[in-house]
């Protein structure tokens, strides 16, 4: 079962709507599925669930006759089909113009029919993948008039949505988790709302978790790094001068390093009762006799 299928089944059982979130949720599937036109309507669904949802809405806002059949087509493999017709007759006309005000193109749009709308477009032709995968929320859209219309919603309501070509098709989407929490919550899916926010928190947790070892490990990775190399310094030192012609303050560090090979820096300092940065000044002086002896070797 796909996690689109999951949020979906949960709008589908959502009852209890405002006429203007009915009105708006199926302005917008009808537009998506071309079913508007001059002196009738025909929308052809696949998914039976959402056929029986818009009939029952249609049979709640309007008296117009209404119909719904089954069919099966062929076309691209077998597959069912469910025909939604509201033939040519009295008062149609009226009813498309009604829709009509549903467009989001007004100056004083409600949040209920931004709602309905977006609830429309998700059941008509949204995708949203596992948290568990990626983060990210689809819309394919045939016509770009309509994908500018959910593109420049999304825009007013300050989510980071995007749009682009994709299959030749219109491609709003988001990829925000946070984003796509707000949309599933505002189209009605509580219930996958709490799941991927639990997912969302579980992989933040993890991740922060990884960052932080890595860390861990880099650091390890460049203290013994530096131990190695100062103990490089200071064996060369006491092969060339000896490390007890060296002051009584760089002698200590130096015996103190090779006896703390992997030691870092703060913890020499706190063995001896200095500051980090009182080791790494002893260190400095420790490598410029180091470059001194190199610089000789090299002059000889």
């Amino acid at each position: 079962m796909s996690y689109t299928y999951k949020v979906k089944n949960e709008i589908l059982h959502r009852c209890e709507l405002l006429d203007d979130e009915k009105y708006a949720e199926i302005r917008a599937i009808l537009l998506l599925k071309h079913a508007i036109n001059e002196n009738n309507i025909e929308l052809k669904l696949e998914n039976k669930e959402i056929a029986e949802r818009i009939y029952s809405m249609l049979k709640e806002l309007t008296k117009l006759k209404i119909f719904i059949k089954f069919s099966k087509s062929k076309k691209f493999g077998e597959h069912n089909a469910y025909i939604i017709t509201i033939p040519s007759q009295p008062g149609i006309k009226k009813f498309i113009d009604d829709l009509d005000r549903y467009s989001l193109s007004g100056e004083n749009v409600s949040e209920t029919v931004e709602r309905g709308f977006i609830r429309g477009m998700f059941l008509g032709c949204g995708y949203i993948k596992s948290p568990e995968k990626e983060y990210a929320l689809d819309f394919f859209v045939d016509s770009d008039e309509l994908a500018n219309e959910l593109y420049n919603l999304l825009i007013k309501m300050e989510k980071r949505a995007y749009k682009t070509i994709k299959r030749n098709k219109p491609l709003v989407y988001m990829r925000n988790a946070e984003d796509i929490m707000d949309i599933i919550v505002l189209i009605g899916s509580m219930k996958e709302f709490y799941n991927y926010e639990e997912t969302t928190m579980i992989k933040d947790l993890k991740n922060k978790t990884i960052r932080e070892m890595n860390w861990e490990v880099a650091n390890e990775t460049k203290t013994l790094d530096t131990a190695r190399k100062q103990i490089k310094m200071i064996n060369l030192i006491g092969k060339r001068t000896g490390l007890n012609n060296l002051s009584p303050v760089l002698e200590e560090i130096a015996f103190l390093r090779l006896e703390n090979p992997e030691a870092s820096l703060q913890e020499l300092g706190e063995i001896i009762g200095i500051s980090k940065s009182g080791i790494r000044n002893r260190f400095r002086r420790l490598e410029e006799i180091h470059n001194e002896l190199l610089e000789k070797d090299r002059e000889a």
